[in-house]
Parts: structure tokens; sequence; C-alpha cells
């Protein structure tokens, strides 16, 4: 019986040995850094949920006549937080929490569903960064957040489509509407090759504000024949009336 003890011995050791390792390597939130199940723990992911807007299709604020905004969220309080937290201290994964909660209203929303169904060849394209933003960031939270959204929906991501060629600056650091669409003015271009694919396109980002940025990409697309017939971001601020 010497044997089966040594094995039993063996095994309690194995099991304490995980439950060390699991204790060890168990992640941290990004945002409160204590221990997390998934990216986000159950208290930031409830403070980020509690900003959710109370309509998914932005009707008091649409982009033209034939393209409507979509927001998830209201940009204040955790999701402000969360969406600096990704971009400035390195948590890409933040995005990837945000993504699903998008998707699964994207899912359950009819004025989604119905743009979905009459859509030709449905692409999603996050808005690019520069190359060198590229380098220093090190990713594009607007394409983690589009990516992951395109495998909960299935719907074809294609960041290619659309390239930031001009080296803006922040918009927050611009001084009224005219500096704003001069510092984004022939910011974007579609390459060569990939122009003659007329298709429709929804355009990601993860703000709304004035929709500089925006317009600038959708007149850039519109110029080669790609159709923007929705704007997908996680949150816009409350505008008034």
């Amino acid at each position: 019986m010497q044997w089966f003890k040594s094995i039993g011995n063996s095994l309690k050791i194995d099991r304490l040995a995980n439950i060390a390792k699991d204790a060890l390597w168990q992640a941290n939130c990004p945002l409160c850094k204590r221990p997390a199940d998934g990216v986000l723990c159950k208290d930031c992911d409830r403070q980020i949920t509690a900003c959710q807007s109370p309509k998914f299709l932005q009707l008091d604020h649409p982009i033209s006549l034939d393209i409507q905004l979509y927001s998830w969220g209201i940009y204040d309080g955790a999701i402000k937080r969360a969406i600096a937290a990704c971009k400035y201290d390195n948590h890409p994964e933040i995005m990837e929490a945000i993504a699903k909660k998008i998707a699964d209203t994207w899912q359950r929303s009819p004025e989604a569903k119905a743009l979905t169904q009459r859509a030709k060849h449905l692409t999603v394209i996050p808005i690019p960064l520069h190359t060198n933003k590229l380098k220093s960031r090190g990713f594009n939270q607007a394409e983690v957040l589009a990516r992951c959204f395109c495998d909960r929906t299935a719907i074809s991501c294609m960041p290619q489509l659309l390239k930031r060629i001009k080296d803006t600056k922040a918009q927050m650091q611009t001084k009224g509407k005219h500096e704003r669409e001069q510092n984004l003015a022939q910011a974007f271009a579609v390459p060569s090759h990939l122009k003659a694919s007329e298709r429709d396109v929804i355009l990601f980002d993860d703000i709304y504000t004035t929709g500089a940025t925006i317009r600038e990409a959708i007149a850039t697309l519109s110029a080669s024949k790609i159709n923007v017939r929705g704007v997908v971001v996680i949150a816009r601020p409350q505008f008034k009336a």
C-alpha cells in the first residue's frame, strides 16, 4: 500500500502547486488592480455597464441623412477612465472586454439588424492611426475593438481599406472648428489597389466628439466608391439639447 500513499501524497502536492500557481498568476483588473476572473473585475465591469446609453442608435445625432451613429455608451465616469487606461497605460485587452458588450448590443438591436440586411458586402473599418503613433502606442485601439466585435458578429474586418497618411495632432490640442478641419484635411487615403472594390462599410472608433475625424474618413472612402452606412463608437459625450 506504500505506492498508494505515495501517489496520494503526490496528488496532494500537485493540487497545492496548482492552487498556488493559480493564485500567483491570476490576472488583475487593469483599472483597479484587484483580482479579476476575466479582463475586468466584477465591480469595474458593473461601473462600465452603468455608462451604457439608453439607446444604441443615436437618433438625436446622425452623421448624415444616410449615415447613422451607434454609440454604446456615454463618455463619462468609468468608461472614460477605461478608454484612457487602454490608450495611455498599454491595456488593449480593455477594448476586447468592451467590444463584447458592443457586439451583444448590436445583435439585439433591430436597427442594426436592418442595416446589416440592406447592406452589400458589409465590412467593418476601424479608424486608423498614423504609423508614427502606432509605433509609439504599439496598437490601434479602434482596430482591437473592431476585430473583437467582428469575431463575435461574423462581419468581416478590413483595416487595410483605410490608411492615415498624415500625422495629425490630437484633436483636443486644436482650437476651434477650422483648426480641427485643417488638422484632418487629407489625413486618410484608400490604397490604390483597393479603390475598385465597391462595398458597404461601418466605421469603428473609440470616441465620437465633434465628428471631424469621422467626416474626413467618410469623404475619403466615398471618393473611392466605398459607402459608409453607419458609424459605431464606444461612447460619445452627452450632447446638450
